[in-house]
């Protein structure tokens, strides 16, 4: 097995935010956020659960093809399109299976990433053509899923 060279500074820095956000996040989930009915437009906190998970694992696929020299992830339709089947799969599983899920698809993210050999290379495709690297990636979910969690928690009180 080879190692990898040391991360760059920005590539340590977005998958620490990324660590950081997700922990708070499942936190929130397991605690105030798992009886909550806040909803954001038409989104509960357990579909946006959901998604959470469809985008790791992409993340996380796109990061290691990248790493071992392959194509960008390719990401099959516009993101309502994406979410709204995310839901649609998963809409039968508890909050508890939601859960255990996205605590898995972060850590095979978080492995992937610390693993990756250069964080800077695209990894990910949208439907659109738009290519991004694994550290705008990380950087992207982190402030998607704290803005979802401040928007469960404004629409709250």
């Amino acid at each position: 097995m080879s190692l990898s060279p040391p991360a760059s500074p920005s590539a340590n820095a977005a998958i620490d935010a990324m660590d950081r956000v997700a922990q708070a996040t499942l936190a929130y989930f397991a605690g105030p956020g798992r009886t909550t009915g806040a909803r954001v437009d038409r989104w509960q906190a357990r579909d946006i659960l959901m998604h959470f998970i469809y985008f790791h694992d992409a993340t996380a696929w796109g990061i290691e093809s990248a790493s071992q020299g392959g194509p960008p992830w390719p990401v099959p339709a516009d993101s309502d399109t994406v979410n709204e089947v995310c839901r649609r799969l998963r809409e039968h599983e508890s909050v508890e299976d939601l859960l255990a899920q996205l605590r898995q698809a972060h850590a095979r993210l978080m492995r992937a990433a610390r693993r990756a050999p250069d964080l800077d290379r695209p990894c990910f495709r949208r439907a659109t053509g738009e290519l991004l690297t694994g550290r705008q990636r990380l950087e992207l979910l982190a402030k998607h899923w704290t803005e979802h969690v401040d928007e469960l928690k404004a629409a709250t009180v």
